[in-house]
């Protein structure tokens, strides 16, 4: 009996059969790898680096920020949106 109930949890997890439907919408997601942490740890500081001006309360517009309801008329720059 307990290698039929491990078999349907690990079958479960796996997305295995079309009987356990009900129980894959509540799966947990896997857990991140070390290389995603790292990436997720690292790439808003990267991404900061290449923004001369961070925009918290506007919005990016060329190298500066503008408020959020007005339309920007400059080219890509390197504001960023934070």
């Amino acid at each position: 009996m307990k290698s039929i109930l491990i078999a349907f949890v690990l079958m479960s997890l796996a997305g295995g059969s079309r009987g356990a439907g009900t129980l894959q919408s509540h799966a947990v997601a896997p857990a991140p790898t070390a290389a995603e942490t790292l990436l997720n740890l690292i790439a808003p500081k990267v991404l900061n680096a290449a923004c001369c001006k961070t925009c918290r309360k506007g919005k990016a517009c060329g190298d500066s920020c503008i408020s959020r309801d007005k339309s920007c008329s400059k080219a890509a720059g390197c504001a960023c949106d934070g």
